[in-house]
């Protein structure tokens, strides 16, 4: 009796995007709630202050930003992380270094004693 496959084949039938899907939505729901038991909790803000007409305070542990109501004197709505945006600009451009045609190759080179 010869064995071909170790591995365990699933039926043609089940449709393993679903399966995919739903692991992945469960995987997300627990990582939220790790999160929040034991990520940051936010105790430590720093002032309010106020750049490109938006009035915010953030997180000195985590750098996690709530916007802030001047009005109201308070914070509002959920924290969010910025994260600006990586330009093509930005990106450092790739050359090419050749070496010198004078450059002494490695055999003509003698080991110093």
């Amino acid at each position: 009796m010869q064995v071909k496959s170790l591995t365990p084949t699933l039926a043609p039938t089940l449709d393993m995007t679903w399966l995919k899907a739903n692991l992945r939505r469960a995987i997300e729901h627990l990582e939220n709630a790790y999160h929040r038991i034991f990520g940051c909790w936010h105790m430590n803000m720093s002032r309010p202050f106020t750049i490109s007409q938006q009035t915010y305070r953030m997180c000195l542990n985590c750098g996690a930003r709530r916007v802030f109501d001047v009005q109201q004197w308070k914070m509002v709505g959920p924290y969010y992380v910025h994260r600006p945006r990586i330009e093509a600009k930005h990106q450092p451009a790739l050359t090419v270094v050749q070496p010198p045609a004078a450059f002494p190759s490695a055999r003509n080179l003698r080991r110093a004693a």
